[in-house]
């Protein structure tokens, strides 16, 4: 295969991910709102199914990668996750679709069924192609050198925001202007992802599946777990070889690397339910606040555009000039470091969305009321314009830039190269354990029929600035938590690291030299 039919491969599937994420930010943009104002779910319901999804939505990858490694292969994967999503997709646009153009009434639970139904397709389906269409892609051009992997996978991401961008501006438009049209358009653009897969379907590399990491890596630790007092005493050395286990020497020692970097994730489940608040409590913020402009009317869910430009402008300026000038006058940027302050700045990002609820409430209260329809629902909106939304996007961007990115480049550096689709995993799985946590905070606050702390129904009625600086509290304790874990940390490959384990592989042979004596 030449170069130019590689290039065509990689490019086939960039337009496929953009009208994937395209579609899939569609559906989650406006979700709550829909859940709210179309199918009429009472509170706390519409932000958990929300954040239900999200959650999902990064689970999924779990048994996408396990299937395609295992079973299926990445094309198969792929396709298959395809089609069904396609249901999925028509199976909601169905459910948007409103009772005068139907003819006749749909009934409300049947609505609901078909809804809940239509999620669990998209949610699973998405975890299939997010799983394998990267690292499918990076196949096609593998041959031409790392330099060519590198740049599939900035275009991925440059593709993805692509899709983002068009999804929370021409199609959260779309939705707020005809809700069915807003939906049924997302069948069009899920086809689309389809066509440009397929295009190139008997010319695609494909590898074979060969075999799960996951599976490994669980059966590595399960056995180091029943064995963890056999002739050593350090337990992931129970499931060495010598030591009367199944595994290698290296295998294992691969593991104790990936159970490093546990710790450091489980710091990112609170960053990510501060995460999660944009298509939640900042979207329905949003909806409280002035939308209407002279003749224009800016959908709540186009805010997160200001997130999506911070990101592809701070993100290189970072890489290539910030970062680089804190090195030269002497200040060492480490992934770690850089985490923390992203943490700090997801925490200052909840600071000013309550201070911004404060201020809403207070020219609500002061009698300066917009009534606007939005959703197709009509609001008392406080006057005090929805552009002072954009600190609090534009501070979750900045963190995202420090924190999030940065993330995913420490879980793939300090990973084992042969673990490294493990350790994403389980990267992505501390970001749908942060949509659940966010889905607990809600039920705890809104217990007891009290939802002060979060009136999704109506914030005029309530103080949604207490959960923003709640999640923030929770966000700075999670900071300490963070400092405590990584205050020792030793970076792979770092000399201390060598040395301890040297040190181990002494001890572990002189443990071996006793137990034969």
């Amino acid at each position: 295969m030449s170069r130019r039919q590689r290039v065509v491969n990689a490019v086939c599937i960039l337009v496929m991910e953009l009208c994937e994420r395209l579609t899939l930010f569609g559906i989650v943009a406006n979700l709550v709102l829909f859940c709210r104002n179309v199918l009429k779910l009472d509170s706390p319901w519409p932000s958990t199914v929300g954040l239900l999804l999200q959650g999902m939505c990064y689970l999924t990858p779990l048994l996408g990668g396990w299937l395609a490694d295992t079973y299926l292969g990445r094309f198969n994967t792929i396709f298959g996750s395809a089609l069904l999503y396609f249901a999925g997709v028509v199976l909601l646009a169905a459910v948007s679709i409103p009772d005068d153009l139907l003819g006749a009434e749909f009934d409300a639970t049947a609505r609901t069924v078909y809804f809940v139904v239509a999620l669990g397709i998209i949610s699973f389906c998405t975890g299939g192609i997010k799983a394998n269409v990267s690292p499918f892609g990076a196949d096609q051009v593998k041959q031409d050198g790392p330099g060519a992997v590198q740049t599939f996978y900035s275009w991925f991401y440059w593709f993805i925001n692509i899709g983002a961008l068009i999804a929370y501006t021409a199609v959260v438009w779309l939705q707020q202007t005809d809700v069915f049209s807003g939906y049924a358009i997302l069948i069009v653009t899920i086809l689309l992802a389809m066509v440009a897969f397929l295009a190139r379907r008997n010319k695609y590399v494909v590898k074979p599946p060969g075999g799960s990491q996951l599976t490994e890596t669980a059966k590595i630790i399960w056995e180091a777990i029943t064995k963890r007092k056999q002739n050593t005493s350090r337990w992931m050395d129970g499931a060495k070889i010598r030591f009367g286990g199944s595994f290698g020497d290296a295998q294992v020692e691969d593991v104790k690397a990936l159970l490093r970097v546990v710790p450091v994730f489980i710091t990112f489940i609170v960053y990510f339910v501060i995460f999660s608040q944009m298509g939640t409590t900042f979207l329905i913020q949003g909806t409280f606040m002035r939308l209407q402009f002279d003749n224009f009317t800016i959908p709540a869910a186009s805010l997160t555009v200001f997130d999506i430009v911070i990101v592809l402008v701070l993100a290189p300026l970072m890489e290539h000039g910030i970062y680089p000038l804190l090195e030269r006058i002497g200040i060492k940027v480490t992934p770690l470091r850089r985490i923390g302050v992203g943490f700090l700045i997801a925490a200052a990002s909840m600071v000013a969305a309550g201070l911004v609820e404060i201020k809403r409430r207070e020219v609500w209260q002061a009698g300066d009321v917009c009534r606007q329809i939005v959703f197709g629902e009509v609001h008392d909106a406080s006057c005090f314009s929805v552009i002072w939304q954009a600190p609090e996007f534009l501070l979750i961007g900045a963190s995202e830039v420090l924190a999030n990115s940065t993330g995913l480049e420490f879980a793939y550096s300090q990973a084992p190269e042969y673990l490294k689709g493990v350790v994403m995993a389980l990267y992505m799985a501390a970001w749908g354990l942060g949509s659940f946590l966010a889905n607990l905070l809600v039920a705890i606050v809104t217990s007891g029929g009290n939802s002060d702390w979060y009136p999704e129904k109506d914030p005029n009625r309530g103080r949604f600035e207490y959960f923003f600086f709640l999640v923030a509290g929770l966000q700075m304790l999670d900071f300490l938590l963070f400092l405590y874990i990584t205050f020792s940390y030793e970076y792979k490959g770092s000399p201390q690291l060598i040395e301890d384990t040297e040190e181990d592989q002494e001890a572990n042979e002189l443990t071996v030299s006793t137990v034969r004596v």
